[in-house]
């Protein structure tokens, strides 16, 4: 199956809220990831967080086949935070998901609370051997910690597996920068690569925001085609929690030229209908999730407020002469 490169995503819906469901997820629900089942059932494990901004994963099965109806909803055993002093103690965030050799396989963000900057983060993978129902951590310790010149941070993986092993897309800090008494972290994109996808090398930056006047890009998410294509976040250093500082995260993408990506080919996701003031996700798209479906594909997104609005759906519109992509399909 292949389906051409969008230059267009027709906004579809809201597919859950924060107020829905409770008392699991109160106060934000984003950064969804998706597995497809089959053509009626797709999994979607996402990030919910209390009241204390602590992160849990939750699992939603939908229908893709109509317009995403919810089938079923639950928790996630093994996708709990860690314990004091884990790293993943203040939160577990979905990166990307797996099935490989009759196993899902889980990457995810940890967060642990610090003293001197607000947190730090790493990255941890979680194992199910009963179809997603339920998850082992494969170590209490990250796969992936931030290098020397990471800050303190690397989060939000997307893995690719190849024959020869994995490749990892993900976000490292670049910097702590403060701003009006608050102190807020700026990223930029890396890549990785392991034999086994628990032990990684990382293999340096894609490309460089301190030329760009961005402040941050994060949650990649590689889609292959003949000329690779890299879907991302970026937003400004500063005010990106205010709505109208023209600063929030908003969704871009670049074609890649080996691992790097040239700052001149980076374009805006286009959506249609345009997002206004009011919509659930009218001033913020984040943390996207790219998955085909039949002659198209489906995209998963996070609205304002980091998920205070809640995770939708988009739907790619092809472009007549546009690059074909095949089918990533699940290894």
């Amino acid at each position: 199956m292949s389906c051409h490169v969008a230059t267009v995503w027709r906004r579809m819906r809201r597919i859950i809220g924060p107020a829905e469901y409770l008392p699991w997820n109160k106060s934000r629900v984003g950064l969804p990831v998706c597995l497809p089942c089959d053509e009626h059932c797709w999994r979607i494990w996402f990030s919910a967080c209390n009241e204390q901004g602590q992160s849990d994963a939750l699992c939603v099965d939908v229908d893709p086949s109509d317009a995403m109806n919810i089938l079923a909803f639950r928790q996630c055993p093994g996708l709990e935070r860690g314990g004091d002093g884990a790293f993943d103690s203040a939160g577990l965030m979905p990166g990307c998901v797996l099935a490989v050799d009759g196993c899902i396989l889980l990457w995810y963000s940890g967060m642990r609370l610090r003293q001197d900057v607000p947190y730090e983060l790493a990255i941890g993978l979680a194992i199910s051997e009963d179809g997603g129902v339920s998850f082992r951590k494969v170590s209490e310790a990250p796969v992936l910690t931030a290098g020397p010149d990471d800050a303190g941070l690397a989060h939000s993986p997307m893995v690719v597996h190849h024959p020869d092993g994995f490749e990892m897309w993900y976000a490292g800090g670049t910097e702590w920068t403060s701003f009006e008494g608050r102190v807020n972290p700026q990223y930029s994109l890396r890549c990785a690569h392991s034999p086994d996808g628990i032990h990684w090398t990382p293999a340096g930056p894609v490309f460089a925001l301190a030329e760009q006047g961005i402040g941050a890009a994060g949650r990649p998410w590689f889609v292959a085609s003949e000329r690779p294509r890299l879907f991302f976040d970026v937003r400004g250093a500063n005010r990106f929690r205010e709505p109208t500082s023209g600063e929030a995260y908003r969704l871009h993408h670049a074609p890649l030229h080996g691992k790097t990506i040239r700052p001149a080919e980076i374009e805006p996701v286009v959506f249609t209908p345009v997002p206004t003031a009011d919509d659930w996700d009218g001033w913020m798209q984040a943390y996207c999730c790219i998955v085909p479906f039949r002659d198209s594909h489906i995209m998963f997104y996070t609205g304002n407020g980091f998920g205070r609005a809640g995770f939708g759906y988009a739907v790619a519109e092809p472009v007549s002469g546009a690059e074909q992509i095949p089918d990533r399909g699940r290894s």
